[in-house]
C-alpha cells in the first residue's frame, strides 16, 4: 500500500495526524507513507519513524514553489491520497496528485471537499475530538482493528546534544508555559515553578521559545531544544505541565503523566487523548478565565503523579 498524507501544519494538528497515520504502518508494516509537510515541521514527522519520504510545503515562498510541489507530486503514484488539512491549498494538491482514491476531510474549509471524496463528520461545531474526526480514514483504508490509545514512540528523537550541556538526565518536572494565543496561557507558571523546586522533583525544566518571564532556579531550555529533540525531552520527564499547545499533544501521544490547563478551548475537542486516560488530568476553566485554576490544585495533581505523598516525591 502506498499512501500520501497531505498535512503541512500546524504542529499540534500534525501530531494528531501522526497518531492516526501510525496505525497504517502498524497494521501494514510494508506500507509506504509519504508526507507533505511544512519545512519547519519536518523534524517532528521524521522523528516519528513512520514516514518514508517528504514533500516540503514552503508556505509564503510564492506560487512558483507551490506549483513545483504540485508537479513533483504528479511524478509518483499512490493507492490513497489523504488530505488531512482540509483547506483549498491542500485539496488542490490532493486533486493533482496521482492516486487511486483521494480522500479528505468532510469538514474542510474554503470549498476543499469539492476536490476529494469527503470522509467523516462535516459539522465543525460538533463536539468531537480532533483525533476522532480522522479515525474514519482508517476504515476507508480497511484498517478496523487498531490500538485505541494511538500511542507514538518517536524512535528518531534523542537528547544527545542537550545532555552535553546539562546536569540532568531524567526525573524532572517539565513545564511548557507558552501558547500562540495569549488567552490560553495560565498566569501562575512562575509561582508554580518556585513552589515545586524544593518539594517535588530534583529539577524543574522550562521549555519553549519565549524567553520571558524569568524562572529563577529552574533549568531553562527555552530556545535551546530542536523540534526533533522535543519528544525525547518529554519522554524523559516525570510529569509534564502545559497549556493547550503542541507539547501537550506530544505528551499525550507519548502517554506521559500530563497536567493540562484549558480555558477558552474545549478539552473534549482538543484535550489529551484518549479523554479517559489515567495518565492525564485536565483542569478546565469553563468561564475561559484561566485564573480560576489555582496553583494549589495543580501542585496537588503533580504530587499525585509523582507519588502518594510529599515525603515520597523525588525519592
Amino acid at each position: 500500500m502506498k499512501v500520501l498524507i497531505i498535512k503541512p501544519s500546524s504542529l499540534g494538528d500534525v501530531v494528531h495526524a501522526l497518531r492516526v497515520v501510525a496505525q497504517v504502518k502498524f497494521s501494514q508494516p510494508d506500507a509506504t507513507i509519504d508526507w507533505v509537510i511544512k519545512k519547519e515541521l519536518k523534524g517532528i514527522v521524521e522523528a516519528s519513524g513512520l514516514v518514508d519520504s517528504f514533500h516540503l510545503f514552503e508556505r509564503g515562498e510564492g506560487m512558483w514553489n507551490y506549483l513545483r510541489l504540485a508537479s513533483h507530486l504528479r511524478k509518483k503514484s499512490y493507492d490513497y491520497v489523504l488530505d488531512l488539512q482540509g483547506l483549498l491549498r491542500s485539496a488542490f494538491l490532493a486533486k493533482i496528485a496521482k492516486g487511486i482514491r483521494k480522500l479528505g476531510r468532510a469538514d474542510g474549509r474554503e470549498g476543499s471537499p469539492l476536490f476529494y471524496e469527503s470522509i467523516g463528520e462535516k459539522d465543525r461545531r460538533k463536539d468531537i475530538h480532533a483525533i476522532e474526526r480522522m479515525l474514519p480514514f482508517l476504515e476507508e483504508l480497511e484498517i478496523h482493528d487498531f490500538n485505541k490509545n494511538l500511542k507514538l514512540e518517536f524512535p528518531g528523537s534523542t537528547l544527545k546534544r542537550i545532555e552535553k550541556n546539562t546536569s540532568f538526565q531524567s526525573n524532572y518536572l517539565l513545564i511548557f508555559p507558552e501558547s500562540r494565543r495569549s488567552e490560553k496561557i495560565w498566569p501562575f507558571f512562575t509561582q508554580l515553578a518556585t513552589e515545586l523546586q524544593s518539594s517535588v522533583l530534583p529539577h524543574v525544566v522550562i521549555a519553549g521559545n519565549d524567553s520571558s518571564p524569568q524562572f529563577d532556579g529552574c533549568i531553562d531550555l527555552r530556545g535551546k531544544v530542536e523540534l526533533n529533540e522535543l519528544p525525547a525531552l518529554i519522554r524523559n520527564a516525570k510529569v509534564i505541565v502545559s497549556n493547550d499547545s503542541a507539547p501537550l499533544h506530544l505528551a499525550s501521544a507519548l502517554d506521559k503523566p500530563l497536567v493540562a490547563l484549558f480555558g477558552p478551548t474545549n478539552p473534549s475537542m482538543y484535550g489529551p487523548y484518549p479523554p479517559n486516560s489515567d495518565k492525564s488530568r485536565v483542569f478546565y476553566a469553563k468561564s475561559g478565565n484561566l485564573e480560576a485554576i489555582s496553583v494549589g490544585e495543580v501542585q496537588e495533581q503533580i504530587m499525585k503523579f509523582c507519588g502518594s505523598g510529599e515525603n515520597e516525591v523525588g525519592s
